[in-house]
């Protein structure tokens, strides 16, 4: 009974995931008090170095239920937290990400489904929460890639038919929760831990260092020159408080609770045999905060778009994503505050300078083609291995070209500009 599949290029499965573990919980979930398991394969998902901060786990679990006794099977993801480095544990503890994300699956994401049921509405946003367990800080959710959901291409980019598809989702999460909350006042309101918040200055060195590389880079290049060396490094001083302002949520502004880590490889996605994008999911759930939706918009659309859309259709996709927001609002008689496209426009704008930060550090990590030193240590360490890594980074021609495009447009816009 039970196979456990481990390779030393893995991390091992947790020793408590077992048959007498799982049973009850499969019994509440099927409604089945008297289901039985009758075979467990455990297969660990996550290599090492390829995350820092959690591990996945591929559970196949054969099953009775007790009225019929036929065999039938369900697959599933145990995700856990992989805290190896006390380092990097310290500065994700000051996010919160394992409560942040327990909460949500077990408590909000549901809820936000059940919302949209409500008129109608049956499209799928998120995976299906199968148990939350806060003594092992594990989640349990369904296995995505067996209903044939993968992850897209992080170095190509997202194209209008894709980019579309993630903003209908993204509007529908953003809607249903600003219902949830009206309806069960301050209970979002407490998610305060985003990527830039007030709490924590964790992240802080990842922006300003990558910043720093960004001045050294435009000294280098002849289309930009020492003017835009001198606003970066004026500027990387500034990079977190300037970001963290936008993250305050502002009480003229349409606030809901932001995903927070809206990228490619946070959607997987569904196509058909024609490889046209059927269906998306969204996944990982750690930075969720109360914010204005110009925090996802700017992160998603200035790292996870191709070119052509990034810096000609920007216009046209926020207002469909306004389009979406504000149809799913009205059919759910939301009674707060629903913004015209012009004042969604204005809060986006608003919130520009995300733009900044996502185009000069996020990008920069998320299309990182040279894994050999990728690690949060190299990102945030002030050794020769870190600086070595963040320098490599700006190496990547695709970055190049883009930060070479928006540094101008940012510059016309103000926002290098350091403002006392």
């Amino acid at each position: 009974m039970g196979e456990i599949a481990n390779h030393e290029d893995f991390h091992p499965a947790p020793q408590w995931l077992t048959e007498s573990y799982l049973e009850p919980i499969l019994r509440k979930h099927k409604q089945d008090a008297g289901l039985e398991i009758t075979d467990l394969i455990i297969k660990p998902a996550t290599a090492k170095g390829e995350n820092y901060a959690s591990v996945m786990t591929r559970v196949r679990v054969e099953f009775v239920r007790s009225d019929t006794k036929v065999s039938e099977s369900a697959c599933y993801i145990v995700k856990t937290t992989y805290e190896n480095d006390p380092f990097v544990a310290n500065i994700f503890a000051g996010y919160n990400v394992t409560n942040t994300e327990m909460f949500m699956y077990e408590k909000v994401l549901p809820k936000l489904s059940e919302i949209l049921r409500e008129i109608g509405d049956n499209e799928k946003i998120f995976a299906e929460t199968l148990h939350v367990d806060y003594e092992h800080a594990a989640i349990i959710f369904e296995d995505l890639a067996v209903l044939n959901f993968q992850l897209a291409d992080r170095l190509a980019g997202l194209d209008f038919e894709h980019t579309q598809l993630a903003l209908k989702k993204l509007a529908k999460m953003h809607a249903t929760a600003a219902v949830l909350n009206e309806r069960r006042p301050n209970m979002l309101t407490r998610f305060e831990r985003g990527l830039f918040n007030r709490h924590t200055k964790g992240f802080g060195p990842i922006f300003e260092n990558l910043v720093g590389v960004a001045a050294d880079f435009a000294a280098t290049c002849s289309e930009l020159g020492n003017e835009y060396q001198q606003k970066l490094l004026d500027l990387k001083k500034r990079v977190v408080e300037y970001a963290t302002q936008v993250y305050d949520p502002q009480p003229e502004h349409f606030n809901t609770l932001t995903h927070g880590d809206f990228w490619v490889n946070n959607i997987m996605l569904r196509y058909d045999e024609q490889r046209k994008p059927q269906d998306m999911v969204l996944i990982d759930f750690q930075f969720c905060s109360w914010t204005s939706v110009a925090v996802d918009l700017h992160y998603f659309l200035n790292t996870s778009i191709q070119n052509d859309l990034r810096f000609q259709q920007q216009d046209a996709l926020v207002k469909y994503y306004h389009e979406v927001l504000v149809g799913t609002l009205r059919a759910l008689k939301f009674e707060g505050f629903i913004p015209s496209l012009r004042q969604l426009v204005l809060q986006v704008e608003s919130g520009r300078f995300l733009a900044v930060t996502s185009s000069l550090v996020c990008q920069a990590i998320m299309i990182n083609d040279q894994n050999a030193d990728a690690d949060f240590n190299a990102l945030v360490k002030e050794d020769e291995r870190g600086r070595n890594f963040r320098k490599l980074l700006y190496n990547n021609k695709k970055l190049q070209d883009n930060v070479k495009r928006v540094l101008p447009v940012f510059n016309r816009c103000g926002l290098l500009d350091v403002v006392d």
